[in-house]
């Protein structure tokens, strides 16, 4: 087994990551609203309430991490002729497409509220370590869409 000098260790509200600077993902345009942070590292969440989720972590700014749920791509919440669309203008090989929706929580009383952002999910081209996060044109996309 190599070990690559490439570690980078974060202390993020999420607790303490370790992210592979071989392995990162590049998003050439950055999130939305951050577009000046290009390089991610993507990892299993690794807390309870968040089983199931995937944390996407800045390697330039340890206060900066995405809560990811991965999309069900048969789901069909999105439509599959606005999936093609966003993967042939992305340039993206079907077989290397990951699409993951930005994840909000939000700490009710009685309960934590997840939603999710169904008009920018981010689209992952698996083989080149690159995203894009898409934003369709589409107001049926809820940028809330409430998940359990």
């Amino acid at each position: 087994e190599e070990v690559s000098n490439n570690v980078i260790t974060l202390k993020t509200r999420f607790g303490v990551m370790e992210i592979d600077r071989d392995k990162t993902i590049k998003i050439p345009k950055g999130m939305v609203g951050f577009s000046e942070y290009k390089e991610f590292g993507l990892t299993v969440s690794p807390i309870p309430v968040l089983d199931g989720f995937m944390l996407l972590q800045s390697v330039d700014e340890a206060d900066l991490t995405f809560i990811l749920k991965p999309y069900d791509l048969s789901s069909g919440i999105i439509s599959d002729e606005n999936l093609a669309l966003a993967i042939q203008q992305l340039s993206i090989l079907p077989e290397h497409v990951g699409v993951m929706l930005v994840t909000t929580l939000r700490r009710m009383p009685d309960r934590l509220v997840k939603s999710v952002n169904m008009r920018a999910p981010l689209f992952i081209d698996t083989s080149k370590q690159q995203a894009w996060q898409y934003i369709f044109n589409n107001e049926d996309y809820d940028v809330r869409h409430e998940i359990h």
